[in-house]
């Protein structure tokens, strides 16, 4: 049994598709840890993943809120590719401890280089179809 890390940006578009690659992996007895937002926890844990949430402000695809009426929110992509570290930190400091065979992710993943090569472990991008 492997255990596999899956990081996909927290989108339908993303998400759905490798969701379903990490449904079969599980039917195969491989144990995955599944990365996304609050919103795709139920389906994520259904398919039998652990699931494991980026830090609300990392989520990268919500928007942050205004301080100040004259001050333009940062979306979450662009704090997230401001501060990279700080991204990458959140999802090492949840798997401390874990060790992963491979990662599957989603093609749009920032830092799929840096955090499989921290990890010492090889990737696969998953192909999306439209």
């Amino acid at each position: 049994m492997s255990q596999v890390l899956f990081l996909s940006d927290p989108s339908q578009a993303d998400v759905s598709p490798i969701l379903g690659m990490a449904n079969e992996l599980i039917a195969r007895g491989e144990k995955v840890t599944f990365f996304s937002s609050d919103e795709f926890k139920a389906p994520i844990e259904q398919i039998g993943a652990d699931f494991k949430a980026y830090s609300q402000e990392l989520n990268v695809f919500q928007g942050q809120k205004v301080v100040d009426e004259e001050e333009k929110p940062k979306s979450g992509l662009i704090s997230a590719l401001l501060e990279p570290m700080k991204f990458i930190d959140d999802i090492l400091v949840q798997i401390r401890g874990l060790k992963f065979d491979y990662a599957v992710l989603s093609p749009s993943y920032p830092y799929a280089n840096i955090i499989t090569q921290l990890l010492g472990i090889p990737k696969t991008e998953q192909v999306l179809h439209h």
